[in-house]
């Protein structure tokens, strides 16, 4: 059984948990102790078995790299005089490890990994990518939001849309004409702007010169797992909270509240989902999303319809994530669940989120640094920044304890 195969029945295994879930929660016979119990454990077995399929799925690219990376190199020596083949990552931070160059930037848009349920088609994985996916794995939000790269981090003036026409929406102003004497009727709609900067964000990681030297060891991965993973916590964070101070302007600082309350996140009813996802008009829902804090999984997979069927449906395929009346269901632990007018349930087009970066990722050495511990040092740095332009392809569910 390959990788893929093992992710998918750990997400079967998934699946079949969270239904015995539900069915303990309508079992009746059960003592209010005896039901907490037992939904503890059946929510602790089905964060492990996410936790068994993402790490199948790792596995899985990562087989996919070690092949590409023997297919590049048979390549390779097989053609030693060719010209043209593309920029070899790997290369160019082996020489930044030996001190052959002084730093080495990466084009964050030229960064793939694979489709994890077509991982055997996938390209090699390099440090750029991972720390790409290091992004994406934090916050799913990331992967789905628009991005830009420019080459300076001056201060950009970019339009945000506010609102259709509010006479006559949704059809902004659109009418009948007649022929004569027809007047067409203005169709203005609210626009403002918005700046865009770029702010800094950068860690340092430590490599002994053992790993720097022993080229049999995965020093891609470390500096990949340590640093992309450090950098992603940081920029995820603002890209979604911040308040555009400084940082940028997050999509959940951005999302309108939707008028759609409840008292707290257990307080939350089918009612006030089917409101919140049809408080924006069409065209959003189409590749409108849920998102929420991981904490609120447990909560809100138990809500049920008037007939008493479960809105939620698990994942049972690699790589495709859980789902609400069909919508994708995105995670992250920076988005609160409790507080007064607190923004606990979002629900959007993260396409219409813009993220700004500045040249992409820039890995820098420093032998210095770390001279009397004989350690190379590597810093490294994004500057970006995020903003949404239209207002209208988020909304947001309040809690008000």
């Amino acid at each position: 059984m390959d990788y893929i195969e093992l992710a998918n029945a750990a997400l079967e295994k998934r699946a079949r948990a969270f239904a015995e879930l539900r069915a303990v929660q309508g079992d009746a016979t059960l003592t209010d102790a005896a039901r907490d119990e037992r939904s503890e454990r059946i929510n602790t077995d089905i964060a492990t078995l996410g936790r068994e399929a993402e790490g199948h799925i790792r596995s899985a690219e990562q087989e996919v790299e070690h092949r590409e990376l023997n297919a590049r190199a048979a390549n390779l020596a097989g053609n030693r005089d060719q010209r043209g083949q593309g920029r070899d990552e790997s290369a160019e931070l082996r020489s930044l490890a030996l001190g052959k160059v002084s730093e080495v930037n990466f084009d964050l848009r030229t960064a793939t990994t694979g489709t994890a349920g077509n991982a055997g088609n996938t390209k090699q994985t390099t440090f750029v990518s991972q720390v790409l996916e290091a992004m994406r794995n934090r916050s799913q939000f990331f992967g789905r939001a628009r991005l830009m790269t420019t080459a300076g981090g001056e201060v950009m003036e970019w339009p945000i849309k506010n609102a259709l026409n509010p006479a006559t929406a949704p059809v902004s102003g659109a009418a009948l004409v007649s022929e004569s004497p027809g007047t067409y009727p203005k169709g203005d709609q609210a626009w403002t702007k918005t700046n865009i900067g770029a702010y800094k964000y950068g860690v340092i990681v430590e490599a002994t010169q053992e790993i720097v030297t022993d080229s049999a060891l995965p020093i891609l991965s470390i500096l990949a797992a340590d640093a992309g993973e450090a950098v992603a916590d940081a920029v995820v964070a603002d890209l979604l909270l911040g308040n555009g101070t400084n940082k940028p302007a997050g999509w959940s600082f951005r999302a309108a509240t939707s008028g759609v309350n409840a008292a707290n996140l257990a307080g939350i009813t089918f009612a006030n989902l089917l409101d919140l996802q049809y408080s924006l008009t069409a065209p959003y829902r189409r590749n409108g999303v849920y998102m929420f804090n991981d904490a609120a999984v447990p909560v809100l997979s138990k809500i049920v319809d008037g007939t008493g069927n479960y809105m939620w449906r698990p994942s049972v395929q690699a790589g495709e994530p859980d789902t609400i009346w069909g919508k994708p269901v995105l995670t992250d632990p920076n988005l609160p669940i409790v507080g007064a007018s607190a923004k606990a349930v979002l629900f959007g087009d993260p396409s219409k989120y813009l993220i700004r970066q500045v040249n992409g990722l820039k890995v820098t050495r420093s032998d210095e640094y770390g001279y009397d511990r004989d350690v190379v040092a590597f810093k490294v740095m994004w500057r970006g920044s995020g903003d949404l332009f239209d207002l209208n392809s988020v909304k947001a569910l309040t809690v008000t304890a």
